[in-house]
């Protein structure tokens, strides 16, 4: 990590003394929550401007409204980075709605609290550093109360738009959505549901790198891995997302499986349990993998219902993937732009090629960190007005 991403990790941490401001920051009731509007930001934390590393970025912490997969509001939290530098125009300053990727289910994980700046300041500093703003969500029940609805399409699609209305005051203010892996599917969900959900927004484009976009292809490839706590996440998001149906998809596992799902709600990527193998036939009370579950009333619509892939983008997308990413295979994009192509979305798609690295998980950075060579420019190009 470079002395720049320490810095804005450093900035954006808070020392022990700030812990009650934290937590009442993020969890104190929004009294207003019901009658704000979309991307109406409610709270807001400024956390002071890190002029004295020589970057020159405002970082404040922010909660803002969304809409949950019910249609409800609901309180989410994220944060906003503006560099302090004029934006040489013309035009106002372009927007880069950030998803981050899968930092795990407890609220401590959250890309905007402690632990989670520091994951996500290295993947936005590239973006600061071209002049853009960027505003992240940190998910649904990341953060702020609740469980988080890890992989839900129209709760993170949705908490990804809002983000963007957040920051995009002007009409004319070009939004690019911009995510990788969980950020991924998060983009590609905004940029399907961009034109109804918030058809105000000038979203002129979609970075949409390894995104796990169909939920039936993500669960047999980290079965029997140790990076199958993700497989768990997936479980507890419908379980989060779906609470009137939480009932049916815990039937589906034993007293013991049902104790391993409960404690990865509170789980971060970064803890070592998450990286324990995870044999998910150990957990079901039939003994089968959850593979053979994928039918099954309780798992198959909702399954359907959080496939991204569907609708077709109604501005360009930029679609990404390394080839030998062994967290989310290769084969999700390659769907992905099979379906996205036969409804007539405008689609550039790349894949990266690198040596396979002997140890699980280390595949997938590298697709995110390529990207960026050949996504910066592409973004200039949207945004550009001249």
């Amino acid at each position: 990590m470079t002395s720049s991403m320490v810095a804005i990790a450093a900035v954006t941490s808070a020392p022990p003394a700030q812990a009650d401001r934290l937590s009442d920051f993020y969890d104190t009731p929004v009294a207003t929550i019901d009658t704000a509007t979309p991307g109406e930001v409610v709270r807001e934390l400024p956390l002071g401007t890190p002029k004295g590393f020589g970057l020159g970025f405002d970082i404040e912490r922010i909660l803002y409204r969304s809409t949950d997969t019910h249609d409800r509001p609901m309180t989410v939290s994220g944060y906003s980075a503006v560099p302090i530098a004029p934006w040489p125009g013309p035009g106002p300053r372009p927007v880069i709605a950030y998803a981050p990727g899968t930092s795990g289910m407890a609220d401590r994980c959250a890309g905007s609290a402690v632990l989670g700046t520091v994951g996500s300041s290295p993947a936005i500093l590239p973006l600061l550093l071209a002049g853009y703003r960027v505003v992240a969500t940190d998910y649904q029940g990341l953060g702020t109360p609740g469980g988080h609805t890890y992989l839900n399409r129209l709760a993170s699609g949705r908490a990804l738009l809002d983000a963007a209305r957040t920051a995009a005051d002007d009409p004319s203010t070009p939004v690019v959505l911009f995510g990788y892996s969980e950020g991924g599917f998060a983009s590609a969900a905004a940029a399907e549901l961009a034109a109804t959900y918030a058809p105000e927004v000038t979203v002129v484009g979609a970075y949409v790198g390894a995104p796990p976009a169909d939920p039936r292809l993500n669960i047999e490839p980290l079965d029997n891995t140790a990076l199958g706590s993700a497989v768990l996440f997936a479980v507890d998001g419908m379980i989060n997302a779906y609470p009137e149906r939480a009932e049916s998809i815990r039937s589906l596992f034993h007293p013991d499986g049902l104790a391993v799902l409960d404690a990865a709600q509170e789980w971060c990527t970064t803890d070592s349990a998450a990286s324990d193998m995870v044999h998910t036939r150990d957990l079901t009370r039939d003994g089968r993998p959850l593979t053979a579950h994928s039918d099954d009333p309780a798992l198959a619509e909702l399954t359907d219902a959080n496939t991204v892939g569907r609708i077709a983008p109604a501005m360009p997308v930029y679609l990404a993937h390394a080839v030998e990413d062994d967290t989310v295979p290769v084969e999700q994009s390659r769907t992905l732009l099979r379906r996205w192509q036969s409804l007539g979305a405008d689609v550039t798609y790349r894949e990266y090629q690198f040596p396979t690295l002997p140890y699980p998980g280390t595949n997938h950075l590298p697709g995110a960190l390529a990207a960026y060579e050949d996504v910066l420019p592409w973004i200039a190009g949207l945004v550009r007005t001249d």
